[in-house]
């Protein structure tokens, strides 16, 4: 029975995430679309080569052309994102984000077309015939060119949003870190057990591969714990928390236990590519630390503070004391007043960690 209700419990999780997924995506892109067709049609050059307001009705059109735009580029650019993880060539990303926005334009004039009733286009087609030559027009062509300003700036913003981590290119647009703060977060450093054995077996260009692989197969578990990736070197992760979010759920452990699921579910592919299936390990801490905006020539959002030195520290001895998962005794505190905590724990004492003066208590969790 209580596995019954645990099932139930997270499978009710997993819906209302992704619900709030689609919800603030389509929310986002419609708005984008809305707001892009409410500028193309409110300041417009009219017969005398003068700005002028629109009316009501080309006001309603751009409201409902920007949502019916938004949930189709959307869903049509959603498909898209899952597609490109399995093409090999850049050259066919590139024609696949073409495609979208042709694509997209193509069924917008269509459902406009089907949708007559709200819209209240003048000298819009009225037959199938007179939408065909639609699609031949120089008006066709115009809109399909903002298609492709609008669109390729959406998607321009996700995947730089996707490069620099989620969230992280709104926090530098409103300078939220332009001056240092202090905030309290858990660090998660986690790197490949056994990296220099494996680099030396596989050569450069396979173990590369292997890393990018792996780094690939955390998507899920990342997603998933809401973490927020602070750095990749070379086979290590580096992920954080602000502290209340990282301790909801004991995300700053599960996300650990679900990356082994997910590599132990594809334990047989690795072992097929590679010869082996990888074994990462990881040390975990939380803190005060400072956040900052650092460099001009290249930004990025920086962590500095003894939370995350001590996070690395403690992610080193995990061979020392053959251990997968190493946590301090700060944050089994924080965890254990924690309601949903209940991960069994060894402690393993209090060590003096390199470069620190006072020592750190220490638990082994797997």
């Amino acid at each position: 029975m209580i596995w019954y209700l645990s099932s139930i419990a997270i499978m009710e999780n997993k819906l209302s995430r992704h619900i709030y997924k689609s919800i603030t995506y389509f929310g986002a892109i419609i708005l984008t679309w809305i707001l892009a067709c409410f500028f193309l049609t409110t300041f417009q050059v009219n017969e005398n080569n003068t700005m002028s307001i629109s009316r009501m009705a080309d006001l309603n059109n751009s409201f409902w052309s920007g949502l019916l735009a938004g949930i189709i580029w959307g869903i049509i650019f959603k498909i898209s994102q899952y597609i490109r993880k399995f093409l090999s060539r850049f050259s066919l990303t590139i024609l696949l984000s073409v495609s979208v926005n042709v694509l997209s334009a193509y069924l917008l004039i269509y459902s406009i077309y089907h949708l007559s009733d709200i819209f209240m286009f003048e000298d819009f087609p009225n037959s199938f015939q007179q939408l065909l030559d639609l699609y031949n027009s120089q008006i066709f062509y115009s809109i399909l060119a903002y298609f492709f300003i609008v669109g390729s700036l959406i998607e321009i913003f996700f995947e730089i949003d996707k490069r620099l981590g989620k969230g992280v290119l709104l926090k530098f647009l409103l300078g939220r870190y332009y001056k240092p703060k202090e905030e309290d977060r858990v660090f998660l450093f986690m790197d490949l057990k056994s990296s220099t054995y494996y680099a030396e077996q596989l050569g450069h260009f396979k173990y590369s591969r292997l890393i990018q692989d792996c780094f690939k197969d955390i998507s899920s578990a990342i997603e998933k714990n809401k973490a927020q990736i602070y750095q990749f070197v070379g086979d290590e992760v580096v992920l954080t928390w602000k502290l209340k979010d990282g301790l909801k759920n004991n995300r700053c452990l599960q996300v650990f236990f679900d990356f082994m699921e997910e590599l132990h579910k594809k334990r047989d592919y690795y072992q097929k590519e590679y010869g082996i299936i990888p074994v990462f390990k990881a040390g975990v801490h939380s803190g005060k630390v400072m956040v900052a905006e650092v460099g001009e020539l290249k930004s990025e959002i920086a962590y500095h503070g003894d939370a995350i030195n001590t996070a690395s520290r403690i992610q080193c001895l995990c061979n020392s004391y053959q251990s997968k998962l190493l946590v301090s005794g700060n944050l089994i505190k924080e965890l254990k007043e924690n309601q949903y905590f209940d991960t069994d724990y060894e402690p393993l004492g209090t060590v003096l960690l390199n470069g620190k003066q006072l020592t750190t208590a220490l638990y082994k969790i797997c």
